[in-house]
């Protein structure tokens, strides 16, 4: 895992837009971000959605690359797909290339239970969970995340804290910053009123500061 690295943003279930809609009011077919580390961009985060019959696909890509000098030092790649049903997950699975060592995560709900392999092992989650993918407002609400990073359930306890202008290349959007704490700490996510992610930032490992930031989060469309 990169040294900074503590998070990466969480995919989950329909999304209450403008009170009960789904994510494609809100965010269109895609959201995007540009991901800085210290200031300085290092690459991009973007999130996608699609129908398969009755379900939600959402599939989530990270790409990062870390330079000294012009000289790259450290890439990492991220791949998610997501399906859900009726509001609960049925399916997920994680690839991940960490400058070269590359491992998965793999889950489905099987009678009542989400079964998760990872790294060999293996363990079952009774009812519903959030994987760590922020687009859905939904998760503040919650005590328990899936990590799809290390594959393991993360105790969060998650409190809103103010609200917050974003600067966005279409403008400033007045948003709702929470912040995690527990297994989760120095994480902070924002949503607008409409409930649509449109920032992370969260501090490495290392002591840096990584920060998501919406590209076009004033209207929904393709990002």
């Amino acid at each position: 895992m990169p040294v900074f690295l503590v998070l990466i943003p969480m995919a989950l279930i329909f999304l209450p837009a403008k009170a009960n809609g789904d994510p494609f009011d809100l965010y269109g077919d895609a959201i995007g971000f540009d991901i800085y580390r210290n200031g300085e961009v290092i690459g991009e985060h973007v999130t996608t959605f699609k129908r398969r019959g009755a379900d939600l696909v959402v599939q989530s890509r990270t790409d990062m690359e870390i330079t000294i000098f012009f000289i790259p030092v450290h890439r990492f790649r991220y791949r998610s797909e997501e399906v859900w049903r009726f509001r609960k997950l049925i399916a997920l699975g994680v690839e991940i290339d960490d400058d070269g060592s590359r491992y998965a995560i793999d889950a489905d709900r099987r009678s009542g239970f989400l079964r998760v392999v990872h790294h060999n092992n293996q363990y079952q989650i009774k009812g519903s969970i959030f994987p760590t993918n922020h687009w859905n407002k939904h998760v503040t609400s919650e005590t328990r995340v899936l990590n799809t990073i290390t594959g393991n359930i993360n105790k969060v306890t998650i409190t809103p804290a103010r609200r917050e202008g974003v600067d966005t290349p279409r403008g400033m959007v007045m948003a709702t910053r929470y912040d995690y704490d527990g297994d989760l700490t120095d994480t902070s996510a924002w949503y607008d009123d409409q409930g649509r992610w449109v920032k992370l930032r969260f501090k490495g490992r290392d002591g840096s500061t990584i920060e998501y930031r919406c590209r076009g989060c004033a209207e929904k469309g393709r990002e």
